[in-house]
């Protein structure tokens, strides 16, 4: 089925959802419109201490018209969404407070993880702990999530096999230090030695992780390509500061180079091939290989673009076609909608979902648009600008409603069906949504022959 633009949510973003591109002009509108509608503000998800002080972090979920969430686990920082919600806001105002607000959210993780983290690390790449092993491991791994409130590490049981949000943090901490942004302090280079070391020593490029969506045990390539893209940003860093050393063993990055190449290779454009239970020819993962990360080449690039088109929904992108996770009816089938899931328990998950009936997640129709204006931008082809401006379209169509029970202008993290109607799951602002359609709009604006930098000519609509 053609990929197509529904209704919108908002009557007043209609003129913006055309088939045509928009012009730099109406992009203008468009932003300030969402700014002044609250739809784009990220800070409301800064975490705060007891008296009331941003922390550094971001929950995942923000504050909403029921109240927040405090009492979920969305309420936690994942490390996955905060290097991309700061990749975001840095890229989008460098030199304004959403610069200033990614350098202490990458500065509160590094903290996070050199308090309470570095010491797994070591007994694993000492070769006096094994985490590669089924969940009785997976404690001992470094923590992808923690209390963004107090920096503290979370004790509960989680599933922290996963290697993308390691990836994730490399790469963003090297895209602020490249810029001169967030330059490297001997801490955070000893960090990123260690964590480089740990991903090698677990050998990440054939370790069967939780991957993006914290589920199936597999070999992902959407945990392969963050750790590559950290990798070939790091090797940046050394060019960029001659005499410095890796802190770490002399070959870690060349080992994982040509590993994690020689691995993706044999999945690409596939998400999971390996074990053959888990395969999954097509996932909204990927698109972060293609934008922001930007590891692989434009005809890989393409390829995902196909497979994509084969998990849109009417509203927006499935994660992977038969996901459970926000099936049908969730919330009745399972008392605690944030319930983190075992294996064995996943299985019987699955047997809930039915074709179609999978949630339609928000996260990706901006970084489709993004990743197609960045082709366009490089060729300037007319038909990537058209598709640049068909997911944007998209992804403005998905913002909530006037009749949404979490609030309208709204960012929802995915569309379930409940009682036979689509409408916006719990976890509704989601930050890591807002931040992609930020990044979706400021693309769209250099296409036109904008910045995508704020402007204070900007004006601000009632």
């Amino acid at each position: 089925m053609p990929v197509t633009v529904g209704e919108p949510f908002q009557p007043a973003l209609k003129k913006f959802c055309k088939d045509q591109p928009l012009s730099l002009d109406e992009v203008l509108e468009l932003k300030s419109l969402l700014e002044s509608k609250g739809t784009l503000d990220y800070t409301r998800a800064k975490c705060k201490d007891s008296k009331g002080k941003a922390t550094g972090p971001f929950s995942a979920s923000a504050a909403n018209a029921k109240g927040d969430h405090t009492g979920s686990s969305m309420f936690g920082s994942w490390l996955r969404d905060n290097c991309i919600i700061a990749y975001g806001i840095w890229l989008t105002d460098p030199d304004g407070a959403g610069g200033d607000d990614a350098v202490a959210c990458l500065n509160s993780i590094a903290t996070f993880l050199l308090t309470y983290q570095s010491h797994k690390m070591e007994l694993v790449i000492n070769g006096q702990k094994d985490v590669k092993g089924d969940e009785k491991t997976w404690m001992d791994r470094p923590h992808i999530r923690f209390i963004g409130e107090t920096g503290k590490e979370d004790t509960k049981w989680y599933n922290h096999k996963q290697n993308d949000a390691l990836g994730y943090f490399l790469w963003a901490r090297c895209q602020l230090a490249l810029a001169g942004k967030m330059p490297f302090t001997g801490e955070h280079l000893k960090l990123c030695g260690q964590l480089f070391d740990f991903l090698r020593t677990i050998e990440c490029w054939d370790d069967l992780d939780a991957g993006h969506w914290e589920e199936h045990s597999a070999q992902h390539a959407s945990s392969l390509g963050p750790v590559l893209a950290a990798v070939k940003s790091f090797q940046k860093v050394l060019r960029s500061n001659p005499g410095w050393l890796f802190p770490g063993k002399s070959d870690t990055l060349s080992v994982l180079e040509t590993k994690l190449e020689a691995a993706l290779k044999t999945i690409l454009p596939n998400e999971v091939v390996k074990p053959p239970k888990n395969k999954k020819d097509a996932d909204g993962a990927l698109i972060f290989l293609c934008y922001p990360l930007e590891v692989v080449p434009t005809a890989m690039g393409e390829q995902i673009l196909e497979r994509l088109e084969t998990i849109t929904g009417h509203i927006a992108v499935c994660r992977y076609r038969k996901d459970s996770y926000w099936c049908k009816d969730y919330k009745e089938l399972y008392a605690d909608p944030t319930k983190h899931f075992t294996d064995e328990e996943l299985k019987e998950r699955d047997a809930n979902i039915k074709p179609g009936e999978e949630a339609q997640w928000c996260l990706f129709d901006p970084m489709i648009s993004a990743y197609y204006g960045k082709l366009y931008q490089t060729t300037t082809k007319e038909e990537y600008l058209k598709k640049q401006q068909l997911y944007l379209a998209r992804a403005l169509a998905a913002i909530t409603g006037d009749d949404c029970e979490f609030g309208a202008w709204m960012c929802a993290e995915a569309f379930y069906l409940a009682k036979g109607k689509w409408q916006p799951n719990d976890n509704t602002p989601l930050v890591w949504t807002m931040v992609d359609l930020k990044m979706a709009i400021y693309e769209m604006e250099i296409s036109l022959g904008g910045t995508g930098k704020p402007s204070s000519s900007l004006c601000v609509l009632s």
